[in-house]
């Protein structure tokens, strides 16, 4: 089952952030399967994989960007701005 989350929010706020919740994903806005697939076909948003680029390479869902978590502070400016950004890391 793919999960899909939404926690690049929580990926930019560093670690003391994630030392204070023992779960940030936890609390991500969440996106069903089938909003997140009618969202993307309408063009209305991305879907980002966070997973590192080894896994993405290794498979990944059709169209999605490959940003691995580390790298996302750093590539944020790659992202639209004007469209929702949909992570998985499943």
């Amino acid at each position: 089952m793919l999960r899909l989350i939404v926690p690049l929010a929580a990926l930019l706020l560093g670690g003391s952030h994630l030392q204070a919740q023992a779960n940030p994903a936890a609390e991500a806005p969440r996106i069903s399967v089938a909003d997140a697939k009618k969202a993307i076909d309408a063009g209305k948003a991305v879907l980002v994989d966070v997973r590192s680029a080894m896994n993405y390479q290794q498979e990944h869902a059709k169209g999605a960007i490959s940003l691995p978590t580390h790298e996302v502070a750093a590539r944020m400016s790659e992202l639209p701005k004007d469209k929702q950004i949909i992570t998985y890391c499943t």
